[in-house]
């Protein structure tokens, strides 16, 4: 796993960052966990419980849950991300589309045990990305370019308890499914070997997670909710293919299903939330969510079994970049409008924090942005059906130096659609 496996950890990396341009959170953060708070840019989040997708921000908020309810939605982001490639002055490759779509879904379902306990559980996204270069541009910069995969996917349960009428709290202990695979390319491969494969990597592994929560409502108009998430470490197992150097004298090697492994460190997160009815129908709500990236400091992949060198030595290092991501912060103010017993529609705006500025790559080309988002729901009985869009608009980059080459994110924009249905038993 050599190479490879550190490519996951750089895959993960990478994913990280250019999930967050097809994704939206900074890094390599997946927020789209419910279509009603996409539409209002998931502002007021820690304190709204509209549905029972709410476990993923703050479980102690599954406590204004009632009976038992379900809840299902898919969003589906198109990222609009071009990128321009120099080795000097003049520009030599551009790439038009360096993400694809993705389909994010979620599934919850919340049951309310008695009047002081309520159970939870939910399947959902809370890391990933995609990067996928063309050939042209990989012939010339598949060092930095190449194509990254990751995903994290959340296997969750919660439990909230009703203190008293003014206090709740929640908990929440989460399965950790993480998948990557990172190729990158260069024709120094092709000096020992057919293929310009200089390394590619695929590994999976399983990690655990928690989260606890408050809630504090003044009365039944004026509400405030945070939720922790802890860091977590996944490690990783899986194989590695590509150039390495040979422990002996010191030559090329090129090396195949190798064995490796790497530790994925994903960040804790402080979610502070507030909202306020402020007449019949109208109500505004706002957040605060911190994530601490400052724990990604590295990207570090080695081999099992000592057959990874990446200096000729026996470091058993397959793969070794430093990251040194810094905390971010993220913004956002919303307002709910109550046409209805019917309708309801919804808006918000967020500011969202990179926190690559200062060791920003091509597979990572993230940067802060805008989020502008609306939405709407509509009830009838005991279902619910929500739409959410947002446009999300990331700062342009500027030119920046890696590996001798250099690149430049020229535009990075995103539109993010989600439906969501919810049904409450009687």
């Amino acid at each position: 796993m050599t190479k490879k496996m550190v490519l996951t950890t750089l895959a993960i990396s990478c994913a990280l960052a250019t999930t967050s341009h097809s994704v939206s959170a900074a890094g390599f953060q997946i927020s789209e966990h419910s279509a009603s708070g996409l539409g209002r840019a998931f502002a007021g989040e820690a304190a709204i419980a509209d549905n029972a997708a709410t476990l993923a921000r703050n479980p102690a908020s599954l406590s204004m849950l009632e009976g038992t309810q379900v809840s299902n939605g898919i969003t589906y982001i198109d990222p609009n991300v071009q990128v321009e490639f120099s080795k000097g002055q003049f520009v030599d490759a551009v790439e038009d589309s360096a993400a694809p779509y993705a389909l994010v879904p979620s599934a919850f379902m919340s049951h309310q045990l008695n009047d002081k306990f309520t159970i939870g559980f939910g399947s959902y996204a809370d890391f990933g990305l995609a990067s996928d270069y063309s050939d042209e541009v990989n012939e010339e910069f598949g060092t930095i370019a190449g194509d990254t995969a990751i995903t994290v996917v959340n296997l969750n349960t919660s439990l909230a308890y009703q203190i008293n009428e003014h206090f709740a709290i929640g908990a929440s202990g989460s399965i950790l499914l993480a998948k990557a695979e990172l190729n990158r390319y260069s024709n120094m491969a092709k000096l020992v070997s057919d293929s310009n494969v200089l390394a590619s990597m695929e590994g999976q592994g399983i990690g655990f997670g928690y989260k606890v929560g408050g809630l504090y409502k003044l009365n039944e108009n004026h509400r405030w909710g945070i939720a922790y998430t802890g860091a977590s470490d996944i490690d990783m197992e899986g194989e590695f293919t590509g150039v390495q150097a040979n422990t002996d004298n010191g030559l090329l090697d090129y090396v195949e299903g190798i064995d490796g492994e790497l530790t994925l460190n994903l960040p804790s997160i402080l979610e502070i939330s507030g909202y306020h009815q402020l007449t019949d129908q109208f109500a505004m709500h706002y957040s605060w969510v911190r994530t601490g990236w400052s724990s990604f400091e590295e990207i570090l992949a080695t081999s099992v079994n000592g057959e990874c060198s990446t200096k000729g030595q026996d470091d058993n290092v397959c793969l070794q970049k430093t990251e040194d991501w810094k905390d971010s912060n993220r913004y956002a103010v919303g307002a709910t409008y109550q046409v209805n017993d019917n309708w309801a529609v919804r808006s918000g705006v967020a500011y969202d924090e990179t926190p690559t500025d200062e060791h920003l790559t091509a597979s990572i080309p993230d940067s802060n942005r805008i989020w502008y988002s609306a939405g709407m729901s509509y009830y009838t009985g005991q279902h619910a059906f929500d739409l959410g869009v947002t446009y999300l608009v990331g700062e342009d980059g500027t030119v920046s130096e890696e590996e001798g080459q250099y690149f430049k994110v020229t535009k990075s924009t995103a539109m993010l659609y989600a439906v969501q249905y919810s049904y409450t038993f009687e």
